[in-house]
């Protein structure tokens, strides 16, 4: 790391102009958030100075995913590429590099450089943008310092892995400015959509009762301590986290997410995507205080020390009901509305509703939509696309850091009130336990230094 590096508030003036011209060169795209065609020149491609330029952070399975999500949108450039492991970076800059070769017809393209500090991203000034796909305990140092430098993120859920960093980072967000979208990009998907229009716009009469299922946990046996892989920077990895000698399994998926120094589990990681869902079809769920109180089961041994299952019941004061349990136990995977005229299920794997008239309601003028991202069949090219056009409209992207702080916290909250055993009360407003400190010391967990918020 170059000592020189100076982060807080790095380049901001410079960003600030960056923005404004971003927001005025394309003017054009703000309704409809895809380029036309008219704003593209030779060889369907824009001129470099008005692509938003991309620091992506960690190429796994999700990076890399995300980069193939991002590819058949013409507004980007991929410039920056860290990651920890030597060869996954220069594999990745192989295929970016390669993409791009491929969009503008040359045999070569050299415009992505790869580094092992995201510090050294985060200090160029020519980067709009950073792609946050690094393990959950990163989320909180990564997106706060890319926020403090004058960066707009994509951040994938959770918005961070211990509920005090969420504030922050929220906080942040709206002190310098920042386009944040979180990668819940079911809000994507126009099935998703449509079930949370019905429940918000009355098409179920009062709802009663939200119903989500996430996939459960898994064990892993513990594996003897071995030598670090030429090329990995374990230090860098395990970041924040304590330092535990290095072993083969511990930093892989899926390991990586049962274990708590890293991840709270399924629990939350999985779960912020169905979470987010009940919370955008009844906001109730995210803005008003609730009790909380549950069963899960831990590992008996081990690595893992996250929920393998769980069962939570979740009470407001209005009457409303969530239960949330991991898929089977008994919920069914996605998020289910139920109201006293009716109810909507929906995950990936489709809609369902009843009565079946529901599924073809049509909104009246005097019903509120919801925010619609571009339409593409890919919904992470569709959130894509969405957060590309907040950052040129500078408007809130579909999934704000606040309903993303709010889906984490809910899932964090639950894992808290099973350690915990026992009821809790929950305030969102104060992003609290209502009376109890014993609950509230859980909120945060003190960070190997240098890696704090």
């Amino acid at each position: 790391m170059k000592a020189t590096l100076q982060l807080l508030g790095a380049g901001n003036g410079r960003r600030r102009s960056r923005r404004r011209f971003l927001a005025g060169a394309l003017g054009a795209i703000a309704g409809p958030g895809i380029v036309p065609a008219s704003a593209l020149g030779k060889d369907n491609q824009m001129a470099p100075s008005d692509r938003i330029t991309i620091g992506m952070f960690g190429m796994g399975n999700r990076g890399s995913s995300s980069f193939r999500a991002m590819r058949p949108l013409p507004d980007h450039q991929v410039v920056a590429i860290a990651d920890c492991r030597r060869k996954r970076a220069r594999l990745a800059q192989e295929q970016v590099n390669g993409f791009y070769a491929q969009r503008l017809g040359k045999e070569t393209f050299k415009g992505c450089e790869i580094y092992n500090d995201f510090r050294e991203v985060l200090a160029r000034d020519d980067i709009d943008a950073v792609w946050g796909c690094i393990p959950d305990h990163w989320h909180g140092v990564v997106y706060s310092r890319a926020i403090e430098a004058g960066k707009d993120i994509y951040g994938e859920k959770p918005v961070t892995r211990w509920i005090a960093q969420g504030i922050k980072v929220r906080d942040a967000v709206r002190q310098y400015g920042c386009v944040f979208q979180t990668g819940t990009q079911q809000r994507s998907s126009r099935h998703f959509r449509h079930a949370c229009e019905l429940a918000t716009n009355g098409y179920l009469g009062k709802l009663k009762t939200v119903y989500v299922g996430a996939p459960g946990g898994r064990s892993y046996p513990a594996e003897p301590p071995c030598d670090v892989p030429e090329g990995f920077d374990y230090d860098i990895w395990s970041g924040p986290a304590p330092y535990i000698p290095f072993d083969k399994k511990r930093c892989e998926w899926l390991a990586m997410y049962m274990i708590s120094h890293y991840c709270a589990g399924f629990i939350t990681n999985w779960g912020v995507h169905h979470l987010d869902i009940a919370g955008w079809g009844c906001p109730e769920v995210f803005e008003k205080p609730f009790e909380i109180e549950g069963t899960g089961v831990l590992p008996s041994e081990g690595m893992t020390d996250t929920w393998i299952s769980w069962q939570m019941e979740l009470r407001w004061a209005s009457g409303l009901r969530m239960s949330y349990t991991n898929s089977g136990n008994p919920n069914k995977q996605g998020c289910k509305f139920e109201g006293d005229e009716g109810w909507v299920h929906v995950n990936r794997g489709g809609i369902s509703a009843e009565p079946k008239s529901l599924l073809d309601v049509k909104l009246k003028p005097s019903d509120t939509p919801l925010h619609a991202s571009p339409e593409y069949s890919n919904p992470y090219t569709a959130h894509t696309a969405d957060f590309f056009r907040s950052i040129r409209t500078r408007q809130d992207p579909v999934s704000s850091i606040e309903a993303g702080h709010y889906a984490s916290t809910l899932g964090n909250v639950s894992d808290i009130a099973l350690r915990m055993g026992r009821k809790l009360k929950w305030d969102p407003a104060e992003d609290r336990f209502i009376g109890d400190d014993e609950a509230n010391t859980m909120l945060s967990r003190a960070a190997r230094s240098p890696w704090t918020i």
